[in-house]
């Protein structure tokens, strides 16, 4: 399947980040992440920003603040959206495999974004994205989004 250099260059950076070692993710977390990586995520994701943000646990004020100044996040700001960049681009990957089901595979971005959103029995009934805002809940959700892809299960 081809794909437009646009959305190439998109699934680029999240397999940057998902093929990064630990070092490199901590190094970008402590130097701070550009406020845009909150907007782009919402778009690719297809969710709206400021549900991204509330979800990851930052204000819209700030992250609004921070755009017009030209500030990085702080880095206890920016572990949210390193995470969910990193289930981005996990969810990338799996949809490159040959045997990735078909909905992962057309469009990863897309079937993250549904899939964050949808409430889970196992999570009491919540969407994974409401844990995405402390570092327990981001680590909870990766393993459930591991379940998910090695299923192949869609949302």
């Amino acid at each position: 399947m081809a794909v437009s250099s646009d959305i190439a260059a998109t699934y680029s950076a999240y397999l940057e980040v998902a093929q990064a070692t630990a070092e490199e993710r901590i190094e970008r977390v402590r130097r701070g992440l550009p406020p845009a990586l909150v907007v782009q995520l919402a778009h690719d994701l297809r969710i709206p920003d400021h549900s991204v943000s509330h979800f990851l646990g930052l204000s819209r004020a700030t992250l609004r603040r921070r755009m017009a100044d030209d500030d990085r996040l702080t880095a206890q700001e920016s572990e949210g959206p390193l995470a969910m960049a990193l289930l981005a681009g996990r969810v990338v990957m799996a949809g490159q495999q040959a045997s990735a089901d078909r909905t992962i595979a057309s469009d990863p971005l897309r079937w993250l974004g549904r899939w964050i959103r949808t409430p889970v029995a196992e999570l009491d009934g919540q969407a994974p994205i409401e844990y995405m805002d402390v570092g327990e809940g981001r680590a909870l959700v990766a393993k459930w989004l591991a379940l998910a892809l090695s299923a192949g299960d869609p949302p």
